[in-house]
Protein backbone atom coordinates (compact mmCIF):
# COMPACT_ATOMS: atom_id res chain seq x y z
CA UNK A 1 0.00 0.00 0.00
CA UNK A 2 2.87 2.22 0.42
CA UNK A 3 4.29 1.81 -2.59
CA UNK A 4 0.76 2.34 -4.32
CA UNK A 5 1.08 5.68 -2.74
CA UNK A 6 4.54 6.17 -3.76
CA UNK A 7 3.33 5.74 -7.14
CA UNK A 8 0.06 7.83 -6.72
CA UNK A 9 2.06 10.76 -5.37
CA UNK A 10 4.58 10.84 -8.18
CA UNK A 11 1.57 11.80 -10.37
CA UNK A 12 1.79 15.37 -9.25
CA UNK A 13 0.03 14.34 -6.18
CA UNK A 14 2.52 16.32 -3.64
CA UNK A 15 0.14 15.33 -0.39
CA UNK A 16 1.03 12.26 -0.46
CA UNK A 17 3.66 10.35 1.23
CA UNK A 18 6.77 9.67 -1.39
CA UNK A 19 7.41 5.75 0.96
CA UNK A 20 7.33 3.47 -1.42
CA UNK A 21 10.90 2.49 -1.46
CA UNK A 22 10.61 2.29 2.71
CA UNK A 23 7.45 -0.35 1.95
CA UNK A 24 9.94 -2.39 -0.05
CA UNK A 25 12.53 -2.60 2.66
CA UNK A 26 9.92 -3.78 5.11
CA UNK A 27 8.30 -6.89 2.71
CA UNK A 28 12.13 -7.67 2.19
CA UNK A 29 12.48 -7.91 5.98
CA UNK A 30 9.39 -10.27 6.07
CA UNK A 31 10.90 -11.82 2.91
CA UNK A 32 13.67 -13.46 4.84
CA UNK A 33 11.57 -14.18 8.26
CA UNK A 34 9.26 -16.17 5.97
CA UNK A 35 11.87 -17.74 4.10
CA UNK A 36 13.89 -18.82 7.64
CA UNK A 37 10.68 -19.98 9.00
CA UNK A 38 8.93 -22.01 6.68
CA UNK A 39 12.09 -24.15 5.93
CA UNK A 40 13.70 -24.29 9.97
CA UNK A 41 10.38 -26.00 10.37
CA UNK A 42 11.35 -29.12 8.15
CA UNK A 43 14.35 -30.33 5.93
CA UNK A 44 13.54 -28.45 2.57
CA UNK A 45 15.63 -29.68 -0.30
CA UNK A 46 17.24 -26.54 -2.29
CA UNK A 47 15.05 -28.24 -5.23
CA UNK A 48 12.12 -27.55 -3.45
CA UNK A 49 12.63 -24.49 -2.12
CA UNK A 50 13.68 -23.00 -5.51
CA UNK A 51 10.53 -24.85 -7.11
CA UNK A 52 7.92 -23.19 -4.46
CA UNK A 53 9.49 -19.61 -5.25
CA UNK A 54 9.75 -20.01 -8.39
CA UNK A 55 5.71 -21.21 -9.00
CA UNK A 56 5.17 -18.60 -6.13
CA UNK A 57 6.80 -15.56 -8.56
CA UNK A 58 7.34 -16.12 -11.83
CA UNK A 59 3.90 -16.75 -13.75
CA UNK A 60 2.39 -13.71 -12.50
CA UNK A 61 5.21 -11.59 -13.08
CA UNK A 62 5.26 -12.87 -16.56
CA UNK A 63 1.89 -12.50 -17.13
CA UNK A 64 1.75 -9.17 -16.42
CA UNK A 65 5.03 -8.30 -17.84
CA UNK A 66 3.53 -10.12 -21.47
CA UNK A 67 0.88 -7.91 -21.16
CA UNK A 68 2.85 -4.72 -20.93
CA UNK A 69 4.92 -5.51 -23.51
CA UNK A 70 1.66 -6.01 -26.15
CA UNK A 71 0.12 -2.84 -25.03
CA UNK A 72 3.62 -1.05 -25.46
CA UNK A 73 4.12 -2.36 -28.84
CA UNK A 74 -0.36 -1.71 -30.16
CA UNK A 75 -1.04 1.12 -28.17
CA UNK A 76 2.47 2.83 -27.31
CA UNK A 77 0.52 5.90 -26.50
CA UNK A 78 -1.55 5.18 -23.43
CA UNK A 79 1.94 4.73 -21.27
CA UNK A 80 4.53 7.33 -20.32
CA UNK A 81 7.47 5.48 -19.52
CA UNK A 82 7.64 2.33 -21.31
CA UNK A 83 10.13 1.56 -24.23
CA UNK A 84 10.80 -1.75 -25.80
CA UNK A 85 14.07 -2.89 -26.45
CA UNK A 86 15.01 -6.83 -26.86
CA UNK A 87 17.38 -6.13 -24.27
CA UNK A 88 15.22 -4.92 -21.68
CA UNK A 89 12.31 -7.48 -22.70
CA UNK A 90 14.96 -10.19 -22.33
CA UNK A 91 16.32 -8.88 -19.00
CA UNK A 92 13.25 -8.30 -17.37
CA UNK A 93 11.78 -11.77 -18.02
CA UNK A 94 15.18 -13.72 -16.59
CA UNK A 95 15.25 -10.90 -13.52
CA UNK A 96 18.48 -9.84 -14.58
CA UNK A 97 19.29 -6.03 -12.71
CA UNK A 98 19.29 -3.23 -16.33
CA UNK A 99 19.21 0.62 -16.49
CA UNK A 100 15.43 1.44 -17.21
CA UNK A 101 15.71 2.79 -20.93
CA UNK A 102 13.62 5.93 -20.38
CA UNK A 103 14.47 6.24 -16.68
CA UNK A 104 18.17 6.16 -17.01
CA UNK A 105 19.62 6.30 -13.77
CA UNK A 106 16.79 3.34 -12.65
CA UNK A 107 18.05 -0.09 -12.67
CA UNK A 108 14.37 -1.57 -13.20
CA UNK A 109 12.82 -3.46 -15.45
CA UNK A 110 9.81 -2.76 -17.66
CA UNK A 111 7.57 -3.39 -15.44
CA UNK A 112 9.17 -0.45 -12.84
CA UNK A 113 8.17 -2.50 -9.10
CA UNK A 114 9.70 -5.27 -10.56
CA UNK A 115 13.33 -3.97 -9.53
CA UNK A 116 12.67 -5.46 -5.70
CA UNK A 117 11.94 -9.12 -7.48
CA UNK A 118 15.36 -8.94 -8.75
CA UNK A 119 16.67 -8.78 -5.64
CA UNK A 120 13.90 -11.58 -4.17
CA UNK A 121 15.53 -13.69 -7.21
CA UNK A 122 19.26 -13.17 -6.29
CA UNK A 123 18.02 -13.75 -2.16
CA UNK A 124 16.34 -17.07 -3.55
CA UNK A 125 19.20 -18.08 -5.09
CA UNK A 126 21.77 -17.36 -2.16
CA UNK A 127 19.33 -18.95 0.47
CA UNK A 128 18.50 -21.70 -1.87
CA UNK A 129 22.40 -23.14 -1.56
CA UNK A 130 22.55 -21.94 1.99
CA UNK A 131 20.00 -24.82 2.58
CA UNK A 132 22.74 -27.54 1.87
CA UNK A 133 24.16 -26.54 5.22
CA UNK A 134 21.90 -28.69 7.69
CA UNK A 135 22.83 -27.57 11.06
CA UNK A 136 20.78 -23.75 11.01
CA UNK A 137 22.57 -22.20 13.51
CA UNK A 138 25.68 -22.39 10.52
CA UNK A 139 23.21 -21.63 8.09
CA UNK A 140 22.31 -18.12 9.53
CA UNK A 141 26.00 -17.67 9.79
CA UNK A 142 27.06 -18.62 6.36
CA UNK A 143 23.88 -16.45 4.77
CA UNK A 144 24.93 -13.29 7.27
CA UNK A 145 28.36 -13.22 6.14
CA UNK A 146 27.82 -13.70 2.55
CA UNK A 147 24.99 -10.67 2.47
CA UNK A 148 27.55 -8.65 4.79
CA UNK A 149 30.64 -9.69 2.32
CA UNK A 150 28.95 -8.53 -0.59
CA UNK A 151 27.95 -4.95 0.69
CA UNK A 152 31.70 -4.34 2.18
CA UNK A 153 32.75 -5.01 -1.54
CA UNK A 154 30.00 -2.46 -3.04
CA UNK A 155 31.09 -0.14 -0.33
CA UNK A 156 34.76 -0.57 -0.81
CA UNK A 157 34.72 -0.47 -4.60
CA UNK A 158 30.94 1.72 -5.07
CA UNK A 159 30.58 -0.29 -8.44
CA UNK A 160 28.34 1.37 -11.19
CA UNK A 161 26.69 -1.52 -13.00
CA UNK A 162 23.34 -2.39 -12.68
CA UNK A 163 24.27 -6.21 -12.31
CA UNK A 164 27.35 -5.50 -9.80
CA UNK A 165 25.28 -2.15 -7.97
CA UNK A 166 22.33 -4.21 -7.63
CA UNK A 167 23.96 -7.65 -5.88
CA UNK A 168 26.59 -5.66 -3.78
CA UNK A 169 23.33 -3.11 -2.51
CA UNK A 170 23.10 -2.31 1.19
CA UNK A 171 19.26 -3.53 1.11
CA UNK A 172 20.08 -7.26 1.22
CA UNK A 173 21.18 -6.65 4.62
CA UNK A 174 17.22 -6.34 5.03
CA UNK A 175 16.95 -10.32 4.66
CA UNK A 176 18.94 -11.23 6.64
CA UNK A 177 17.42 -8.80 9.07
CA UNK A 178 14.61 -10.52 8.59
CA UNK A 179 16.18 -13.66 9.49
CA UNK A 180 17.37 -12.92 12.47
CA UNK A 181 14.09 -12.36 13.43
CA UNK A 182 12.89 -15.43 12.61
CA UNK A 183 15.37 -16.88 14.58
CA UNK A 184 14.35 -14.84 17.57
CA UNK A 185 10.88 -15.38 16.97
CA UNK A 186 11.00 -19.23 17.08
CA UNK A 187 13.30 -19.01 20.44
CA UNK A 188 11.90 -18.45 23.76
CA UNK A 189 13.47 -15.04 23.55
CA UNK A 190 10.88 -13.66 22.11
CA UNK A 191 8.36 -11.06 23.26
CA UNK A 192 4.73 -10.67 22.44
CA UNK A 193 1.95 -7.84 23.77
CA UNK A 194 0.45 -4.96 22.84
CA UNK A 195 2.24 -2.38 23.88
CA UNK A 196 5.69 -4.20 23.17
CA UNK A 197 4.09 -4.28 19.75
CA UNK A 198 3.65 -0.70 19.60
CA UNK A 199 6.47 0.46 21.07
CA UNK A 200 8.71 -1.10 18.63
CA UNK A 201 6.72 -0.01 15.81
CA UNK A 202 6.51 3.79 17.27
CA UNK A 203 10.49 3.69 17.60
CA UNK A 204 10.58 2.07 13.86
CA UNK A 205 8.86 4.69 12.24
CA UNK A 206 10.78 7.73 14.47
CA UNK A 207 13.96 6.42 12.86
CA UNK A 208 12.82 6.40 9.45
CA UNK A 209 12.70 10.33 10.11
CA UNK A 210 16.73 10.43 11.18
CA UNK A 211 18.85 12.26 8.90
CA UNK A 212 20.80 10.37 6.74
CA UNK A 213 23.39 12.89 6.86
CA UNK A 214 24.41 12.40 9.88
CA UNK A 215 26.57 9.44 11.32
CA UNK A 216 23.68 7.71 13.49
CA UNK A 217 21.04 8.08 10.48
CA UNK A 218 23.47 6.87 7.96
CA UNK A 219 24.05 3.58 10.12
CA UNK A 220 20.17 3.29 11.17
CA UNK A 221 19.18 3.24 6.99
CA UNK A 222 21.96 0.88 6.04
CA UNK A 223 21.65 -2.09 8.71
CA UNK A 224 17.55 -1.07 7.88
CA UNK A 225 16.61 -0.72 11.57
CA UNK A 226 13.33 1.09 10.85
CA UNK A 227 11.49 -1.74 9.25
CA UNK A 228 13.32 -4.23 11.18
CA UNK A 229 11.34 -2.61 14.01
CA UNK A 230 8.07 -2.50 12.66
CA UNK A 231 8.27 -6.01 11.10
CA UNK A 232 9.53 -7.41 14.98
CA UNK A 233 6.57 -5.06 16.08
CA UNK A 234 3.72 -6.42 14.33
CA UNK A 235 5.29 -9.84 14.86
CA UNK A 236 4.95 -9.09 18.76
CA UNK A 237 1.12 -7.73 17.93
CA UNK A 238 0.37 -11.04 16.36
CA UNK A 239 -1.03 -12.70 19.37
CA UNK A 240 -3.51 -9.92 19.67
CA UNK A 241 -4.42 -9.41 16.81
CA UNK A 242 -5.68 -12.65 16.29
CA UNK A 243 -8.24 -12.18 18.62
CA UNK A 244 -9.66 -9.59 16.02
CA UNK A 245 -8.72 -10.64 12.52
CA UNK A 246 -9.50 -8.44 9.57
CA UNK A 247 -11.35 -9.66 6.75
CA UNK A 248 -10.61 -6.88 4.62
CA UNK A 249 -6.40 -6.81 6.09
CA UNK A 250 -6.49 -10.70 5.35
CA UNK A 251 -7.89 -10.22 1.51
CA UNK A 252 -5.30 -7.14 0.76
CA UNK A 253 -2.06 -9.61 2.02
CA UNK A 254 -3.38 -12.43 0.45
CA UNK A 255 -3.75 -10.02 -2.72
CA UNK A 256 -0.65 -7.92 -2.16
CA UNK A 257 1.53 -9.60 -4.62
CA UNK A 258 -1.25 -9.10 -7.36
CA UNK A 259 -1.36 -5.11 -5.96
CA UNK A 260 2.36 -5.05 -6.48
CA UNK A 261 2.05 -5.86 -9.87
CA UNK A 262 -0.96 -4.35 -11.27
CA UNK A 263 -1.36 -1.18 -9.68
CA UNK A 264 0.52 0.76 -12.25
CA UNK A 265 -1.75 -0.82 -14.96
CA UNK A 266 -5.01 0.40 -12.56
CA UNK A 267 -3.27 3.77 -11.84
CA UNK A 268 -3.00 4.33 -15.77
CA UNK A 269 -6.23 3.32 -17.01
CA UNK A 270 -7.58 5.85 -13.83
CA UNK A 271 -5.70 8.38 -14.68
CA UNK A 272 -6.40 8.08 -18.64
CA UNK A 273 -10.03 7.96 -17.85
CA UNK A 274 -10.12 10.75 -15.45
CA UNK A 275 -9.24 13.47 -17.99
CA UNK A 276 -10.86 12.07 -20.39
CA UNK A 277 -13.74 13.36 -18.18
CA UNK A 278 -12.52 16.72 -17.86
CA UNK A 279 -13.09 16.68 -14.40
CA UNK A 280 -9.61 18.35 -13.74
CA UNK A 281 -7.42 19.37 -10.69
CA UNK A 282 -8.18 20.92 -7.77
CA UNK A 283 -7.57 20.56 -3.61
CA UNK A 284 -10.89 18.68 -3.26
CA UNK A 285 -11.22 16.82 -6.92
CA UNK A 286 -7.00 15.65 -6.18
CA UNK A 287 -8.01 13.70 -2.78
CA UNK A 288 -11.23 12.66 -4.81
CA UNK A 289 -9.20 11.40 -7.85
CA UNK A 290 -6.29 9.95 -4.72
CA UNK A 291 -9.01 8.80 -3.17
CA UNK A 292 -10.43 6.43 -6.25
CA UNK A 293 -7.19 5.51 -7.28
CA UNK A 294 -5.82 4.47 -4.63
CA UNK A 295 -9.10 1.90 -3.79
CA UNK A 296 -9.33 1.02 -7.62
CA UNK A 297 -5.26 -0.43 -7.23
CA UNK A 298 -6.39 -2.15 -4.30
CA UNK A 299 -9.69 -3.72 -5.90
CA UNK A 300 -7.77 -4.54 -9.21
CA UNK A 301 -5.13 -6.41 -7.10
CA UNK A 302 -7.58 -8.46 -5.49
CA UNK A 303 -9.21 -9.35 -8.21
CA UNK A 304 -6.33 -9.91 -10.05
CA UNK A 305 -5.35 -12.24 -7.13
CA UNK A 306 -8.50 -14.39 -6.68
CA UNK A 307 -9.20 -14.71 -10.31
CA UNK A 308 -6.14 -15.17 -12.18
CA UNK A 309 -3.98 -15.82 -9.40
CA UNK A 310 -4.89 -18.07 -7.63
CA UNK A 311 -6.30 -20.32 -10.28
CA UNK A 312 -2.68 -20.41 -11.92
CA UNK A 313 -0.92 -21.25 -8.72
CA UNK A 314 -3.45 -23.67 -8.21
CA UNK A 315 -2.69 -25.07 -11.84
CA UNK A 316 1.60 -25.51 -10.93
CA UNK A 317 1.04 -26.47 -7.91
CA UNK A 318 -1.19 -29.70 -8.73
CA UNK A 319 1.47 -30.26 -11.68
CA UNK A 320 4.21 -30.19 -9.38
CA UNK A 321 2.54 -32.41 -6.97
CA UNK A 322 1.62 -35.08 -9.92
CA UNK A 323 5.59 -34.68 -11.18
CA UNK A 324 6.21 -35.55 -7.33
CA UNK A 325 3.98 -37.93 -6.94
CA UNK A 326 5.43 -40.21 -9.84
CA UNK A 327 8.87 -39.43 -8.19
CA UNK A 328 7.45 -41.17 -5.31
CA UNK A 329 5.42 -44.04 -7.12
CA UNK A 330 9.11 -44.43 -9.58
CA UNK A 331 11.18 -45.07 -6.30
CA UNK A 332 8.89 -47.12 -4.96
CA UNK A 333 9.36 -49.47 -7.83
CA UNK A 334 12.85 -48.98 -8.21
CA UNK A 335 12.92 -50.64 -4.45
CA UNK A 336 14.02 -46.98 -3.23
CA UNK A 337 13.56 -45.04 -0.27
CA UNK A 338 11.64 -42.23 -1.29
CA UNK A 339 13.01 -38.86 0.18
CA UNK A 340 9.98 -36.64 1.88
CA UNK A 341 12.12 -33.85 0.56
CA UNK A 342 10.50 -34.24 -2.67
CA UNK A 343 6.91 -33.43 -1.20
Amino acid sequence: MLVVLHHLASSQLEFLPRWGEFGVAIFFVISGFIMWDTTAARNASVVEFWRRRIIRIVPLYWLCLSALVIVALLAPRLLNTTVITTEAVIKSFLFLPHFHAVQQQLIAPLIIPGWSLNFEMFFYLLFGFSLFVRSKLRRSILLGVLLLSLVVLGFAFQPTGAITSTYTSPKLLTFFDGIALAMIFRSRWAISGLTFGLILISIGLFSKFIPDSNYLGALVSYIGLPPTLIVAGALALEFAARSAPSVALHAIGNASYSVYLSHLFVLRIVELAWKRLFFGSNGFLDVTYALLAFASAIGGGIALHYFIERPMLAFFQKRSFLKIKQAHTDSVADGRSPDISEA
